[in-house]
């Protein structure tokens, strides 16, 4: 039997999270759930803010079967890489057909046909496209403006306002462009759109739960203060399970991006006039970012003002990422990004989907890792050295953490692998 994909970040789980999970479960009662998660570092360009293993475990308790991460060189990147790799993981595994995601528009048809357009690429929306460009609007704001313009619908550009419809059609896009057997299903996000900040919806979104949480942490005038916030933060906005789980942890904390200022501060200082050796730094963007960097310069501060119409917010922060974690132009390109995944990495699973994983074991196009240890026995000597440099950037993670807090956190070698027993 073949099972169900979804792609996640799960920054943090919650309500929403969960009833996708159940919506799954009720409309596939026999299948299995595998998740594709990212590590310790998001699409949005930032430091996850609760460490991957916790996460992880979130989706476990509430109803996920197995739970795999998306690399760093992926998960930190633009929706179509981040996709594209993703996707292809998940196509990789050998026992998963169906590919289930949320997002705010549940109109398949709809999705599809826009994906279409985007892989294909006519020459009326390539002429389109090239117009807004010229006019001065970033890539995405021009490409919703083209294909409103190929479908001469006006309301269509509002299907790419939302991320979770752009990442939508772009795993469907990857479906189209690899040739991949597996079969897209939406379930229609409830309530909150991704970029509402309000908690009073039924589903508030992740972005909400994050900007609260960090709001009442910086408000807070001690440890002590700050580590009793996660009860109040998110008691009504994740399940029961999940809340009883990371209330009770001693890594539930979290990290936020201003927390690495002053490493990020130095890797800007070190690479001084030569960004554009990085992954999706153009030679003007790091004339941009050369013109604004300062020696004290506060990192919420350097996003703001690098933004603007060239360049979204979110790219700065994704580009920030690549200098910080050394993620170089020829460690990325496109092949190696959706042709040649080098490997699965397990973190969780229910111990009633042992199984699956023994039947994944055998099906699955590229190696699966269980072991830390083992890795290097059943990697490449390329994929081992991509995997070691995957170690390294999750140790920054932790240090930071560690310095933070006073807590330290198993390395990579000592962390096993999650097994829950229902």
């Amino acid at each position: 039997m073949k099972h169900i994909g979804i792609v996640a970040e799960y920054n943090p789980f919650h309500n929403g999270h969960a009833y996708q999970l159940e919506q799954i479960k009720k409309q596939f009662p026999e299948k299995q759930i595998l998740v594709i998660m990212s590590g310790n570092f998001v699409q949005r360009g930032e430091p996850a803010i609760y460490e991957k293993t916790l996460r992880a475990t979130c989706a476990l308790l509430a109803g996920a079967d197995l739970v795999f991460e998306l690399p760093v060189y992926y998960s930190a990147a633009s929706a179509e890489y981040f996709a594209a790799a993703a996707v292809r993981l998940l196509a990789a595994t050998g026992i998963v057909d169906t590919i289930c995601f949320g997002a705010e528009c549940d109109d398949l048809s709809l999705l599809d046909r826009i994906a279409d357009i985007l892989y294909n690429e006519p020459p009326k929306y390539q002429s389109d496209l090239k117009y807004y460009l010229s006019k001065g609007y970033n890539f995405p704001k021009s490409r919703a403006l083209a294909i409103a313009d190929y479908f001469d619908t006006p309301d269509y550009s509002a299907v790419l306002d939302q991320p979770n419809n752009i990442l939508a059609i772009e795993y469907i896009k990857t479906i189209k462009r690899f040739h991949l057997p597996l079969t897209p299903v939406v379930v229609k996000r409830k309530n909150s759109s991704y970029h509402n900040s309000k908690l009073t919806e039924e589903f508030p979104s992740a972005t909400a739960l994050r900007q609260s949480l960090k709001k009442q942490y910086y408000e807070a005038h001690s440890l002590t203060e700050q580590a009793a916030l996660l009860p109040h933060a998110f008691l009504m906005n994740m399940p029961l399970c999940c809340h009883s789980f990371l209330s009770e942890h001693i890594y539930a904390k979290p990290l936020f991006f201003s927390d690495f200022y002053s490493v990020i501060g130095y890797a800007l200082w070190a690479n001084k006039k030569n960004y554009d050796v990085f992954f999706d730094i153009s030679k003007e963007l790091s004339n941009h970012l050369d013109k604004l960097y300062t020696d004290n310069t506060n990192i919420e501060k350097l996003i703001e003002a690098a933004a603007c119409k060239n360049y979204t917010q979110a790219r700065i922060r994704r580009v920030l990422l690549y200098i910080l974690l050394n993620i170089k132009k020829n460690e990325t390109a496109y092949d190696k990004l959706t042709n040649n995944l080098s490997y699965l990495r397990l973190l969780g699973f229910r111990s009633s989907a042992s199984p699956v994983l023994h039947e994944m074991k055998v099906l699955s196009s590229i190696p699966v890792i269980n072991k830390v240890a083992d890795a290097d026995r059943i990697l490449t000597a390329s994929q081992w050295e991509t995997f070691e440099k995957e170690l390294h950037i999750h140790a920054l993670y932790k240090q930071i953490f560690e310095e933070k807090y006073d807590i330290t956190m198993p390395s990579e070698y000592r962390q096993s692998v999650i097994i829950t027993d229902f």
